[in-house]
């Protein structure tokens, strides 16, 4: 069989390197010459390296009647012959989209039914899942402007895996399909403005001007709701570009009262070393000046993993305001700052609700079985109904800890007539998962 395997792979690798000189000079013969249904009956050969030849005659000869039978094999056992339809189906164009998305779809509903024999291929085959084939085939075709215009349309699917592959092949082609994009940041759904904006943050540094037009240098306010949302999740989408030259951009979206919440998050997921420096020098000029932070400028502090600003965090985490508080004890606890454990378990108490559920959160990333004693006593909150994200978060840092010492206090917890359902049902789950797999206590 190994033969057959090295032949597969030296006749894909030579019919490739000739495949534009065919088509350039027309050898094998015009569209008169191509006998379309010796092809097609050749493409259902039991030999795969027919199967394969067939495949790619079809691709030297782009027919769009044959797109229906070569998209179903997309799904052949032989890697080769997937491989070969799917470089057809690519030639072809436009009309390969639907039948190319329809067994897909197909695919996916019968892995669907047998979950336990998910439809795949081996590993390190051409195109594990079948999904893998339709975002080549349409990442080709969207390399034309044509072709983007027509994947851009899929955007606009209300079936999420055509939408997904749609996404993931105009992300791949980057900046040309921008053009075709632009237009989808006015769409009336929010998903496929969400869509096509993930789209452009994945352009590069031509997404960054083509945003900063939408963004700052637009004269237009937005007038509405929906104006507003595509605004905001487009600053936020310039977070996701990873570059520098967002950040000038994102300095000016900060001038914007609508615009500012958004501008730091997407500051704060840059993650580069400019965006890190803006974010410590700021810190620093609200310590000096003794003013509270913006509470979104002190979580984009704890999303850029700042060691740098752990003691302005605890500064803060004194603040009269509890949303600068709250910031704070969440982005200490995405520092893993273990030493800022005994300085959160007070805010369990809290009268503000959202500051106490926000310290349970904190302690639930930072770990630390010295904090379980004040868990404890902030599940005695359940008597009040206000309070009962408190007691969710406080269980879920319970099993974070993950110590078996909680279990005789989640069995007399559970023991309450008052408890609410969805209480009683997060105590039983920790409860079982402390049961199985909690640490013994030292």
């Amino acid at each position: 069989m190994q033969w057959r395997q090295w032949s597969l792979v030296a006749l894909a690798l030579v019919i490739g390197f000739v495949l534009g000189w065919l088509i350039r000079s027309g050898t094998g013969g015009s569209k008169e010459r191509f006998a379309l249904n010796k092809v097609l009956a050749q493409l259902n050969s039991s030999d795969p390296v027919q199967r394969v030849e067939a495949a790619w005659s079809l691709a030297s000869n782009p027919t769009p009647e044959a797109a229906d039978e070569l998209a179903k094999f997309l799904l052949d056992r032989e890697d080769h012959v997937r491989l070969a339809a799917a470089v057809a189906l690519a030639r072809i164009g436009e009309p390969a989209i639907l039948p190319t998305l329809q067994v897909v779809k197909k695919a996916a509903e019968e892995a669907a039914k047998n979950p336990q024999q998910p439809f795949h291929f081996l590993p390190g085959q051409f195109f594990k899942q079948p999904r893998d084939a339709a975002v080549f085939i349409l990442t080709h075709i969207a390399r034309s402007s044509d072709g983007a215009k027509k994947v851009a349309k899929l955007l606009e699917s209300r079936d999420p895996l055509e939408l997904g592959i749609a996404q993931q092949s105009l992300q791949q082609v980057g900046s040309p399909v921008l053009p075709a994009i632009l237009p989808y940041l006015k769409h009336e759904r929010r998903e496929v403005r969400f869509a096509a904006l993930s789209v452009i943050s994945a352009c590069g540094e031509q997404a960054i001007d083509a945003l900063r037009k939408f963004i700052v240098e637009s004269k237009e306010e937005p007038k509405t709701q929906l104006d507003q949302d595509t605004m905001r999740m487009a600053v936020y989408s310039l977070g996701n570009t990873r570059s520098d030259k967002a950040l000038s951009v994102l300095k000016e979206a900060l001038k914007n009262p609508l615009l500012e919440s958004d501008a730091w998050q997407a500051i704060g997921n840059l993650r580069t070393e400019s965006a890190k420096k803006f974010l410590l020098e700021q810190s620093q000029k609200f310590i000096k000046e003794g003013k509270n932070p913006p509470p979104a400028m002190i979580s984009a502090i704890g999303a850029s993993q700042i060691l740098e600003a752990i003691p302005y965090l605890r500064e803060w985490l004194k603040s009269s305001d509890p949303r600068v508080q709250e910031a704070s004890a969440l982005a200490l606890g995405m520092l893993r700052d273990k030493s800022a454990v005994t300085l959160i378990e007070p805010l369990l108490q809290a009268k503000d609700v959202g500051l106490a559920a926000a310290a349970a959160t904190a302690l639930s990333l930072l770990a630390e079985p010295q904090s379980l004693p004040a868990l404890y006593k902030a599940l005695e909150r359940v008597k009040n109904p206000s309070d009962i994200q408190v007691v969710l978060n406080a269980l879920t840092a319970i099993q974070s800890i993950n110590e078996r010492s909680s279990v005789p206090v989640l069995e007399n917890f559970l023991r309450r007539p008052d408890l609410p359902e969805v209480v009683r049902e997060q105590a039983k789950r920790v409860l079982e998962h402390l049961q199985r797999y909690g640490r013994p206590s030292i």
